[in-house]
């Protein structure tokens, strides 16, 4: 498959605290360097622990990431993206043993690096990666949830996993121990004209299928599918933060 040279990525994103919570611990930012349209990196973070720490970890977390990788001219994404978020991971770790206000925080972090016409992701956590291409969705990222284990071993369900009181226990977290494992895609993968990517946090997958998703984001424009996402989020209670970050590969002309 030829790569892509001729393309823009459009991007937007939302977060709303949702309709229980009583802050907002999720963080988003997009990354890319001044003027091009083509390079970005789009992350996203829901952080867990204390009074407010949680909100601490998921924007350290961000900012470390996009920090290294824009240091780092999006050069050998790999690596970079797994540099950065071992870097995240000891400075969260770090705050958590130097401040009693957030001992024990955390966050998941999912990234979305696209650069000279591919793409490469980097994963921790519950919140997710989906690609939409020819109006299809595919999870790109796999959850890293005690449900998730017992899913993959054949000792529940799909239908019982979607409703298992355990389906929010993380298996892997940055800043919650030393060292960390990082899913990152094994290769780069060559990006389609017409691609829409959806980083998204729990909030929304806890509420809204993946065929609804679906359907929302095919049918507007990243802004309209940001707003919709939320929405319909909270229509099914909303009882936690809901972020989405959705990109389109485009034409450039």
């Amino acid at each position: 498959m030829a790569i892509v040279e001729d393309y823009i990525i459009t991007v937007a994103w939302a977060s709303d605290i949702g309709c229980q919570r009583q802050n907002n611990e999720d963080a988003l930012d997009y990354f890319s360097p001044t003027g091009n349209a083509g390079i970005g990196l789009a992350i996203l973070a829901d952080g867990m622990g204390g009074h407010r720490a949680g909100e601490v970890a998921s924007k350290e977390a961000v900012e470390t990431i996009g920090e290294l990788c824009l240091a780092n001219n999006f050069l050998n994404p790999q690596q970079t993206l797994v540099n950065a978020y071992l870097e995240a991971n000891q400075r969260i770790y770090r705050h958590s043993l130097d401040s009693s206000d957030c001992q024990g925080m955390g966050t998941t972090a999912t990234a979305l690096m696209i650069a000279n016409g591919m793409g490469c992701y980097a994963h921790v956590g519950d919140s997710r990666l989906y690609r939409i291409r020819n109006q299809q969705i595919e999870q790109m990222t796999q959850d890293h949830t005690l449900v998730a284990q017992m899913l993959e071993y054949g000792m529940i369900t799909l239908e019982q996993a979607k409703v298992h009181p355990n389906r929010n226990i993380l298996t892997n977290a940055l800043g919650t121990n030393p060292e960390i494992l990082v899913d990152v895609s094994e290769i780069l993968f060559p990006i389609q004209i017409g691609d829409t990517y959806l980083l998204c946090s729990d909030g929304l997958i806890d509420k809204v299928t993946d065929e609804e998703i679906r359907l929302i984001i095919v049918n507007n424009s990243p802004d309209e599918a940001c707003s919709g996402l939320i929405k319909a989020a909270i229509a099914y209670g909303g009882d936690d933060n809901i972020s989405v970050i959705v990109l389109t590969v485009q034409n450039s002309n």
